[in-house]
């Protein structure tokens, strides 16, 4: 036999074990979609809001949400034969085991933003996590300019007393921009401003003007700087936030190094890496509640937020898979394998 007979044979012999081509969902990780929320049946919902008409600087954080939906990636959702709600998770080689196996996403789509109608598509953002929550469902909102957080955080109000911990190179406790409340540069004193919003922690700040540095330590936040964390390790920096009751997590990606994380409207220099933000995310999530406190059986992370990716600078795609891989740090540790 020839090698042109061989190689034909063996094409002829192999086309029928290809697998049927099935169409792929644009979805965060590969998840099925929910396209009413009246009808969420998922352990965790996630939500795209492309809004970025709270930025200051360079626009472009409206585009996050899909890219990270696109963003290269190891873990898939479906089971080999393409079973959906499987949640075959993905394997981890440090822990040699599936992270997030058996546990049940759902995509809910992108908020429809109103040119202009900040306070609108607020509303609109908050009444969706409340959706979420009534359901029973994990939220996971992915933006979007910084602005975003403080209507997810409105949301949540159920859980309070609620704690925020957040991750920024930037202090994001201004009043105001020029007499506008609902921007990027706000939402951390916006949400300083929610009733049942308890302590905050900043983690990762490396620029801030004085007067808001001074207030948010009047108002009682604790402000890690990138250098402090440094100093004192991510198992440091876990050990200093309080513990509680319910927690939430709001992570812009500028917090990371700009040679990790270029795709940002606001990059600023010396920020954290990967390994170090992830080792306190974890030592973070392990924390238990305080002891006496309302329902102490379950873990405090209530919900999250990825905030701040601006494709049109991500050249490498290197900061949605930055992105995209946080995100399941983080749901991986809030949620085991079943």
């Amino acid at each position: 036999m020839t090698e042109r007979e061989s190689s034909i044979q063996y094409t002829e012999s192999t086309q029928e074990e290809w697998p049927i081509i099935r169409a792929q969902p644009r979805s965060f990780f590969k998840a099925p979609l929910c396209t009413d929320l009246s009808t969420l049946e998922a352990d965790i919902a996630l939500i795209g809001v492309p809004f970025d008409q709270g930025t200051s600087g360079r626009p472009g954080a409206r585009y996050g949400p899909d890219a990270i939906r696109d963003a290269p990636r190891t873990y898939s959702y479906s089971d080999p034969q393409g079973q959906q709600n499987q949640a075959e998770g993905f394997f981890d080689v440090d822990v040699e085991d599936e992270m997030l196996r058996g546990v049940v996403m759902a995509d809910c789509g992108n908020i429809t933003v109103v040119p202009s109608e900040v306070v609108r598509n607020f509303d609109k953002i908050t009444r969706s996590v409340e959706q979420v929550v009534e359901r029973g469902s994990f939220p996971v909102v992915v933006g979007g300019d910084h602005a975003i957080t403080f209507p997810v955080v409105r949301g949540l109000s159920n859980f309070g007393p609620l704690n925020i911990v957040h991750f920024d190179a930037h202090l994001d406790y201004s009043h105001d921009l020029q007499g506008v409340l609902l921007a990027h540069g706000s939402p951390i004193r916006r949400c300083r401003e929610l009733p049942f919003v308890n302590h905050i922690t900043s983690i990762g700040i490396r620029t801030a003007r004085r007067k808001p540095y001074e207030e948010a330590i009047s108002d009682g936040s604790l402000i890690i700087s990138s250098n402090r964390f440094r100093d004192l390790g991510p198992q440091g920096v876990a050990d200093l936030i309080p513990p509680a009751e319910n927690l939430y997590i709001t992570f812009d990606i500028d917090v990371m190094d700009p040679s990790l994380a270029p795709g940002t409207g606001t990059p600023e220099t010396g920020g954290l890496f990967y390994g170090e933000v992830r080792d306190c995310l974890q030592a973070l999530l392990s924390k238990p509640k305080p002891s006496g406190s309302h329902g102490d059986v379950g873990h405090p992370l209530v919900a999250f937020d990825m905030v701040e990716v601006a494709p049109p600078y991500d050249s490498s795609e290197l900061t949605v898979q930055v992105a995209a891989r946080l995100i399941l740090d983080m749901l991986s540790a809030r949620f085991p394998s079943r």
